[in-house]
């Protein structure tokens, strides 16, 4: 690896929040209705530029802004959203009892196995779903006062509705109390070295990902712009990326593409629990017969969900349904009209190619 991409990884990782634009549906198109980021940030740090996403110097690194950006143009990273799962499901292995928490609400008891996040706003309701699953013996520790006097004042809306909407989709609920009784018992190791250790550890371990990314390249998420001027060379480019990517989640067990970070963990759940498949807490887009064709769901879509084809006297627009993450730009957009978000069973996530309309061409 050379020098410069060393120098973007730390980057990457000293900043909290990863921003890329070419991911924002907001910034692809004026005719976009989300700006979910823009709303929920307690402190207003949120703006759009021409081509980026501001952040100003008044953001709290809470993270809701990643939680609601359907796309993940917004990322947290420290901790990332599978570092604070993957710890939560090792600790609740390892002990009888532990407890979620707020940076703002801190546990005094030393002998209480705790996990800390700066807002539990950060969690978005695939991880609830899978934290439901997986972590039976967790309780979230938040004290009766709430959220009141916190300066991250949307918080606590966030973080109850993708609770919620976890608890709906898992069937189950968590347990929460504004009080915890002092264990009897001492621990028998410093949980403070151990945290800071484990702290430790975990950076060295995800600027090892960032370096092991950038090393095998495809880590550039391309414009619009980019997509509409690929020639036969720049096509091979992004076949080989792909290759590269499919490597680098076979070696570290993440997703390399950022709008899969929340999806990915949906569908390994979708994978283990056959009841799950049969619901319908997805949406999908549908198209009409109407569909003159023009390709701009395909072009725009900031995922690569939906792809235009002509060949052989006919052209067709499929779906990739896994990789379609409901950000509305392709309804928000279509100048006929001719594409709908619909309610479909979970299941459909795990087809490879949904074929949505073909067409003999003339």
């Amino acid at each position: 690896m050379d020098l410069l991409k060393w120098v973007k990884v730390m980057d990457q990782k000293m900043t909290s929040l990863r921003v890329e634009p070419n991911l924002c549906a907001h910034l692809i198109s004026p005719k976009s209705t989300c700006h979910s980021c823009v709303d929920h940030c307690p402190t207003k740090s949120i703006s759009f530029s021409k081509k980026q996403i501001e952040i100003d110097n008044h953001c709290l690194a809470c993270g809701l802004c990643s939680t609601v950006c359907p796309t993940n143009a917004l990322a947290f990273n420290r901790p990332s959203l599978v570092q604070v799962l993957s710890y939560l499901v090792h600790q609740c292995e390892q002990n009888e009892q532990v407890y979620l928490h707020c940076e703002k609400m801190p546990v005094s008891d030393k002998n209480v196995i705790t996990v800390s996040v700066p807002c539990l706003g950060m969690i978005p309701r695939e991880a609830w779903v899978s934290i439901l699953n997986k972590c039976q013996n967790l309780t979230i520790y938040h004290t009766g006062s709430g959220c009141t006097f916190c300066e991250i004042t949307t918080g606590e809306t966030i973080w109850k509705k993708e609770l919620d909407a976890g608890e709906k989709i898992a069937g189950s609920s968590m347990k929460i109390m504004s009080d915890i009784t002092c264990s009897a018992k001492p621990k028998s190791f410093d949980t403070d070295r151990r945290a800071f250790l484990s702290s430790f550890f975990n950076e060295i371990k995800a600027t090892n990902k960032l370096a092991f990314k950038e090393l095998l390249g495809g880590s550039e998420v391309l414009s619009y712009q980019e997509k509409r001027q690929e020639n036969t060379l720049s096509k091979v480019k992004r076949e080989l990326d792909e290759v590269s990517l499919h490597l680098y989640e076979k070696m570290t067990n993440e997703s390399a593409l950022p709008y899969m970070n929340k999806r990915a963990l949906f569908l390994a759940q979708l994978k283990e629990i056959e009841i799950l498949q049969k619901q319908k807490d997805i949406r999908l887009p549908t198209i009409t017969d109407d569909c003159n064709f023009c390709g701009a769901c395909s072009i725009l879509c900031p995922t690569d969900a939906l792809k235009m084809d002509r060949e052989n006297n006919q052209v067709s627009i499929t779906l990739n349904p896994a990789k379609c993450v409901d950000c509305s730009l392709c309804e928000d957009i279509c100048f006929t009209k001719s594409i709908s978000l619909q309610h479909m069973q979970n299941k459909t996530l795990l087809k490879q190619e949904q074929q949505l309309l073909v067409k003999g061409s003339n």
